[in-house]
């Protein structure tokens, strides 16, 4: 598992378009992964905090425009 604050995911999801990520929902981390490779941030606290949060910036590192504000 991997430490970064928020603008560090968001660098990484730009350097790295390929990544697709999503939020656990058992553990509090983030998933970053590619065909092959997994890779676990913890997720910042704003984000356990928050989950309404957490899905719309886990919509944001997937580089999605439009979020869906109800479920």
């Amino acid at each position: 598992m991997m430490s970064a604050d928020l603008d560090e995911l968001m660098l990484v999801s730009f350097l790295c378009p390929e990544l697709v990520w999503s939020a656990s929902s058992t553990r509090p981390v983030i998933v970053a992964s590619d065909e092959t490779v997994l890779r676990l941030y913890w997720m910042p606290v704003p984000l356990r905090q928050d989950p309404f949060r957490a899905e719309l910036f886990v919509c944001e590192l997937n580089g999605r425009e439009k979020v869906m504000m109800a479920k």
